[in-house]
């Protein structure tokens, strides 16, 4: 299966981590207006499988994070745009 989204985040997105302890897999959820993304493992993909996408998924926003932050710095260093400091 091959899927395509595009979600725009903005200051009324928010992300939402539920945790269930060890009686079911916990649940990432990215809310905003009119749209909203789950992240969950289901007992037909294997456990291992779950856990590579979860720390792949971990690495690629770390790096969109470090990616923003320098897009932000350079708004900042031009004067065009002021970033907001508030996340």
């Amino acid at each position: 299966m091959t899927a395509s989204m595009s979600f725009y985040a903005d200051a009324d997105t928010t992300v939402r981590l539920s945790e269930y302890g060890t009686n079911r897999a916990p649940i990432l959820t990215l809310d905003g207006e009119d749209h909203s993304l789950s992240v969950s493992a289901f007992d037909r993909v294997p456990i291992a499988d779950h856990l590579t996408f979860a720390r792949d998924l971990a690495t690629a926003c770390a790096d969109y994070v470090k990616a923003l932050e320098a897009y932000a710095a350079a708004l900042a260093d031009d004067g065009d745009q002021e970033p907001d400091e508030e996340c």
